[in-house]
């Protein structure tokens, strides 16, 4: 029940607020607020404040003076104006006379996550992490807690927004011309402290008011637990090379699917929940927040982003601004440095290589969507606060470096997206790979020794981190083409291939139907060869492990409904990389195109046999070459299988679309016919 005196000072406020009819709305907002305050003279704002916040005991007159302060300044001299300043102050003193208002509906101390309170030895749960953000949106009208999806084990899949303007939809984050930055942590649920980073800064930003200028330039989409299943599989043992908490989640998700190698193929559900978000929000920026195992040395962070010719020239002009941020981070007292692969296991000294990632992770992911994507693994032998405290530091940097210029970034984005879009006829590269150069790179470890182990019958290495040295070592870092192809201006893909169009369309990819049947006689498109599958699965894939490819021009026979896929889309780089075959993570090689790949009918021996005669003795020249190859192929000649397969593959009864790839490559002419007879675009 509430005191009389509290009763009071709500009553008076509900009288105050009479005074603002919704009929005057319209014209208090468009006349005399600007839109950073338009936000707060909501009839939400102040019920939310009245009947909730007032009657939480928190410093009253810190929130009257700095409301009544902030609206004063922003309100416009109009003798409207003047009007709602008096209502305002009568809700001011209304609210202090109870002495019960707070700084946005909860107290700084009050929201202390589960780390801080346990001196960074524990980490909270799922359901403590969602309540906690929760309590964050009901404190602030900045926030939004939002749901984009459903786990396997049910559990909500939940993003918090944070946006100073209210812009708490796609729609309204476009609209704002502001960058959305998309932060997620726990896709690798043992490595929670990207989680408790953004349980702590959620807090400082919302309500210690932390940045607050600087948070009006952006927009947050913050994920604290990406992998909520794996999250909730928690355990004391979950990671055995890591220092802290006590107990943790688990890497994968609870279909054993591994998140950080799923963004192409998206097949966990949790990944095609995020595809839905990302493609929702198409954010700006993408940074993906990891623990890292390996070596021991004195960094608290590595951080890797591509940057090399595959990024689109204007986000790689753009991410010039990291080492800034890296220079702000470190002088918080922090050591940073490139994330790195050793090139002899367990032995710093022999050399490093900062290697490309490919799209199935995230960093590699940013290059085919045309965003800057950063990867930040923390390392995992620094204690919990620390790593902690490493992230915070440097989103704090982050969020202060792109705020001061926002527009660069998304100028950058544009002229990227903008390029994606002229892409057909084009060379594209699909993979990279590391050249042989190398330069010099100061590393700061630890002193090492690697001794004969009679346990393992290796070698242990063992780390004394009291004597922290600076090695110059080679550091293999440039990347050159390894495969590229050129695009045509668009893709034909069978109606058949039903799981190729669902993951285009799952990808955001523009499609558009055939109306009628289409018979192409002369058909770009691959012929396959020396094809062969990995031993065992991958992230729950059969894939393949050799492909090779040649051109081939034959005829394909495309029904109604059947997609055509132009390239010259913001989404160019997605559909080469899942349609073109040589691409490293391309819907052939993760196992969605083995009906074309399966042979249904044979011949039999006996009745080769006598074709074989036949055609022999009808064709001088099918002789000569039988014969060839008789005498230059030993192989050849010793199989009596293969010596059959020569002739069979010679009659019409041999499959024709074996072994063929049944999306057509169109050119420019042949999409400009088929566009005037045959397509309509998909609503």
């Amino acid at each position: 029940m509430l005191d009389l005196k509290t009763r009071g000072a709500l009553s008076l406020a509900t009288a105050s607020l009479k005074l603002w009819p919704n009929a005057c709305f319209g014209k208090i907002f468009r006349h005399t607020y600007t839109p950073a305050v338009r936000s707060y003279l909501t009839w939400s704002f102040w019920r939310k404040r009245l009947t909730h916040n007032f009657r939480r005991a928190v410093g009253a007159t810190h929130f009257g003076l700095v409301l009544f302060t902030s609206l004063a300044k922003a309100v416009r001299q109009t003798s409207l104006a003047k009007a709602v300043r008096k209502t305002t102050a009568l809700i001011f003193v209304a609210a202090c006379a109870s002495g019960t208002c707070s700084a946005e509906a909860a107290s700084f101390d009050s929201l202390r996550t589960l780390a801080e309170r346990s001196n960074y030895t524990e980490t909270p749960r799922y359901p403590e992490t969602k309540r906690y953000f929760e309590s964050l949106d009901r404190a602030s009208e900045r926030a939004k807690l939002i749901s984009f999806g459903t786990s396997p084990q049910g559990r909500d899949q939940f993003a918090f927004v944070i946006a100073s303007g209210g812009e708490f939809t796609p729609e309204l984050a476009a609209a704002s011309n502001k960058p959305v930055l998309m932060i997620q942590a726990c896709i690798h649920a043992g490595e929670n402290e990207g989680k408790d980073a953004l349980m702590a800064l959620s807090r400082e930003w919302l309500v210690g008011n932390q940045q607050r200028v600087e948070l009006d330039q952006v927009i947050l989409l913050l994920l604290p637990i990406f992998n909520v299943d794996g999250h909730e599989r928690f355990s004391e043992f979950n990671r055995i090379n890591q220092n802290g908490p006590k107990a943790m989640g688990y890497r994968t998700t609870a279909q054993n699917l591994n998140l950080n190698r799923d963004f192409v193929k998206a097949e966990a559900p949790e990944m095609q929940a995020w595809h839905g978000l990302w493609n929702r929000w198409n954010p700006s920026l993408l940074i993906d927040m990891h623990n890292t195992d390996g070596a021991d040395y004195q960094y608290h962070l590595l951080l890797h982003y591509e940057n090399h010719a595959a990024v689109a020239p204007s986000i790689r002009a753009w991410q010039t601004l990291w080492p800034d941020v890296v220079k702000a981070t470190e002088a918080k007292g922090f050591l940073l440095a490139p994330y790195l692969d050793m090139k002899v296991f367990d032995d710093l000294k022999q050399g490093l290589q900062n290697s490309y990632s490919g799209p199935r992770f995230s960093a590699g992911f940013g290059v085919i969507t045309q965003r800057p994507a950063l990867l930040l693994e923390t390392h995992m032998m620094k204690d919990f606060k620390t790593r902690v405290r490493v992230n915070q530091a440097f989103l704090r940097a982050t969020v202060a470096q792109i705020a001061a210029a926002p527009e660069q970034l998304m100028a950058a984005v544009k002229q990227a997206d903008q390029a994606a879009q002229d892409a057909a006829e084009k060379p594209y590269t699909l993979q990279m790979e590391l050249s042989e150069r190398t330069e010099d790179f100061q590393f700061k470890g630890y002193a090492y020794r690697r001794i004969p182990s009679e346990i393992s019958g290796g070698l242990w290495t063992q780390y004394d981190t009291a004597k922290p040295e600076t090695w110059t070592i080679p550091l293999q870092n440039t990347l050159k083409a390894k495969t590229t192809v050129t695009l045509p201006s668009a893709y034909l893909v069978p109606k058949q291939w039903q799981s190729a169009i669902a993951q285009l369309r799952l990808h955001g990819v523009e499609m558009e139907p055939l109306k009628h049947p289409l018979d192409l006689q002369a058909a770009h498109s691959y012929r396959f060869k020396d094809v062969s599958y990995q031993r065992g699965a991958f992230e729950g894939m059969v894939r393949l492990a050799t492909l090779e490819t040649e051109a081939s021009i034959q005829a394909l026979q495309f029904e109604a409904g059947s997609m055509l896929v132009r390239v010259n889309q913001r989404h160019s780089g997605k559909l080469a990389h899942l349609l073109e075959p040589l691409a490293p993570d391309s819907l052939v090689r993760d196992g969605y195109g083995n009906f074309f790949l399966s042979r249904a009918e044979y011949a039999e021996p006996r009745v080769l046999e006598r074709k074989a005669r036949e055609m022999l003795s009808a064709d001088p020249a099918l002789r000569a070459e039988f014969e060839r190859k008789l005498a230059d192929d030993p192989l050849f000649a010793a199989s009596s299988a293969a010596r059959l397969e020569f002739f069979y593959r010679k009659l019409p009864y041999y499959d024709q679309r074996y072994l063929v790839y049944p999306v057509a490559r169109l050119s420019a002419e042949q999409l400009r016919v088929i566009t005037a007879n045959n397509t309509e675009k998909v609503p």
